[in-house]
């Protein structure tokens, strides 16, 4: 084995100033083609066209996740001896930097169009792709499974799931600090060094201290502005309708052996058939830009004219509603389609719901000073418990059909009744 001659490794960043990496299978971890392909993945998927600072990628967030695990495992082991073994150790910080290696183009946004889950393609890629798994092999021949597993909340390490994935995550202590950042937001700011100083192991749990609790109110409530301000912002849940439509209508000319550029990174994904790991991994946001710039010039005038939309941002409109009834649906549907425009193509009824502190297994327990578990943080705090879960109703479509345009009147009239 070559040795190390270089014993620690820092990148410079914007949440965190500094991240350090002293551990040579970490290194070269960051340096496999699987996680230097998160470069070409976009952070918040199509959040760019409306916020343009949100140019962050999933790259630098997966960075940030594994030195906000690096600082807690620092905390716990010297005020708290955990965990106490090398192998756990090295564990939950592979977990953290790998957690998001799975992600495809546009983030979440493309998991809505094939049907795929990035955290099943984490998987994947931890045990198939023989980089990766080399890497992770060179601590024993389980490791790799045991960092997968973690990813898969079914692991016999339940504490470092817990760091990983719960309502007090490493996870989103980065993603919402580096969001609020690219964003332009200060709303989605927190005290992150206070709250990892508060937060305890305790058994196969990670509590906090009461005396913190206002610290974690604060990280609440940053998360609970970005979700309703930016995660759901209407013109981004209009952008990412227009993203699926667009591929929607690809995949439908496709499925009719109609003319249709397709590159060979895309052709696994609208064939229908297995999709192996080295194929995944070939597909990135520059692919799928240069197909989307392609397909402004193709011969169907829908996705001509779709991929033209989101190319250059002639993004669709909203109109906010109450909840609408099946037969209502139809009634508008038909509407569109009377007057020209395609409901399949250019009309979408969306519900966004701003979640509010969920309890359930996932709550997260307060300890006092002589180190009894509490209860739920909901229990003891007021604000906590008034965040509770809102609903946005909104029908999406061409502006011009907003606006009422020309032949677009009659619609506009009927959308305008619909209004709260």
């Amino acid at each position: 084995m070559v040795e190390w001659v270089d014993k620690e490794k820092v990148f410079k960043d914007p949440v965190h100033d500094y991240i350090y990496v002293k551990d040579r299978l970490i290194w070269d971890l960051i340096n496999t083609r699987a996680f230097q392909r998160l470069r070409r993945i976009r952070q918040l998927g199509t959040s760019f066209l409306t916020f343009h600072g949100a140019e962050h990628s999933r790259f630098t967030h997966s960075l940030g996740t594994y030195e906000t695990m690096r600082k807690v495992l620092s905390h716990f082991d010297r005020n708290f001896g955990w965990p106490g073994d090398e192998r756990v150790r090295m564990l939950a910080l592979c977990a953290a930097l790998l957690h998001d290696i799975g992600h495809g183009p546009f983030s979440h946004t493309i998991e809505s169009v094939f049907p795929f889950h990035h955290e099943t393609w984490t998987q994947r890629i931890l045990i198939e792709d023989p980089e990766v798994n080399d890497i992770l092999k060179r601590v024993d021949d389980a490791f790799a499974l045991d960092v997968a597993s973690v990813i898969a909340k079914k692991s016999k390490y339940p504490l470092v799931v817990k760091l990983i994935s719960s309502q007090l995550d490493v996870d989103r202590m980065d993603y919402l600090l580096r969001d609020a950042l690219n964003t332009g937001v200060t709303y989605g700011t927190f005290e992150l060094e206070r709250l990892i100083r508060i937060m305890r192991p305790h058994g196969d749990d990670v509590v906090v201290k009461k005396s913190g609790m206002k610290t974690v109110e604060q990280y609440i409530l940053a998360r609970y502005f970005m979700y309703s301000q930016v995660y759901l912002h209407p013109v981004t849940v209009g952008s990412d309708v227009l993203l699926r439509h667009v591929v929607s209508r690809a995949q439908k000319l496709w499925e009719r052996n109609e003319d249709l550029f397709l590159p060979d990174e895309l052709k696994p994904f609208f064939s229908g058939e297995e999709i192996t790991v080295k194929e995944y991994l070939e597909l990135d946001e520059s692919v799928m830009t240069y197909t989307l710039q392609r397909w402004m010039r193709a011969q169907d005038p829908i996705l001509r004219d779709l991929a033209d939309r989101l190319t250059n941002r002639r993004l669709f409109g909203s109109v906010d509603t109450r909840a609408l009834k099946e037969v209502e649906r139809e009634t508008i549907a038909e509407m569109f389609r009377s007057h020209g425009v395609d409901p399949d193509y250019y009309l979408s009824f969306q519900t966004a719901t701003t979640d509010g502190y969920h309890m359930y297994m996932q709550g997260i327990n307060l300890i006092d000073e002589q180190g009894r578990q509490l209860d739920d943080i909901s229990k003891h705090s007021a604000l906590v418990r008034s965040l509770v879960p809102e609903s946005k109703f909104r029908i999406f479509c061409p502006k011009e059909v907003l606006r009422g345009e020309g032949n677009y009147k009659p619609i506009r009239g009927w959308l305008d009744a619909l209004r709260d």
